[in-house]
């Protein structure tokens, strides 16, 4: 097991705008999770082709909900920063979309959750940020603490078999982390014969995110070169 926990992305150097969009999605996902019920607003069989959309900002309990919420934080602020509040909602929004859809069209189970907007937003981050450098707080448990061992050693025996630490690692890196959890995650359900629907979600989001990025103007994408004096 291994759960990273991001504390903060290093920032442009210079003044930072606000981050609008992120800042009322945010608010969105918090007002609904406690004033609109679940049932009413994941999309699965016999649901409103509304709830292609509602899903993603339902979340199953407090922990789900503080969980995506403070990773759009960390990382939804430098991104909306970067490509603007349009671009920003039309990429978390339109993935919503896309995975809803993907979810009805399979059929059989519910969803919910904004944890494909998520990775949407962190694949964003992989390629317009891939050198910042992210600080991580992360759990640890055996045998992944041998691996972390072996790159860093631990400072007490306990450590190579939980470890709870942290670390400073490019935006990259850390992208890469979550997307080979997810594949194995993914892997083990359908070796099982099984489509895990939460993790093809989270894989489909990366791929929007990434797809957005190739379709965003060069203005934005191609970093402006200081002017000579």
């Amino acid at each position: 097991m291994f759960f990273p926990i991001p504390m903060q992305v290093e920032t442009e150097a210079r003044q930072p705008t606000v981050p609008t969009a992120n800042l009322v999605l945010i608010a969105l996902n918090v007002l609904f999770y406690f004033l609109v019920p679940l049932e009413s607003m994941m999309t699965g069989p016999g649901m409103s082709l509304m709830t292609i959309l509602t899903y993603g900002f339902a979340h199953g309990s407090f922990f789900h909900l503080l969980f995506n919420m403070w990773y759009l934080w960390v990382v939804g602020n430098p991104v909306n920063r970067r490509i603007g509040n349009f671009y920003y909602t039309a990429t978390y929004l339109g993935t919503i979309v896309l995975i809803g859809i993907l979810a009805r069209c399979l059929g059989g189970s519910f969803l919910y959750g904004s944890s494909g907007a998520v990775f949407a937003v962190l694949a964003t981050a992989t390629l317009l940020l891939p050198v910042k450098r992210v600080e991580v707080h992360y759990l640890a448990l055996f045998p992944l603490t041998i691996l972390i061992g072996l790159l860093r050693l631990p400072r007490y025996g306990l450590q190579w078999f939980i470890r709870w630490d942290h670390a400073s690692m490019p935006v990259l890196l850390f992208s890469l982390l979550f997307l080979v959890l997810e594949l194995l995650g993914f892997l083990i359900w359908f070796l099982q014969g099984q489509i895990h629907v939460t993790s093809l979600g989270h894989l489909t989001g990366f791929v929007c995110g990434i797809t957005a990025v190739l379709l965003l103007p060069e203005r934005i994408t191609i970093p402006q070169k200081a002017a000579m004096t």
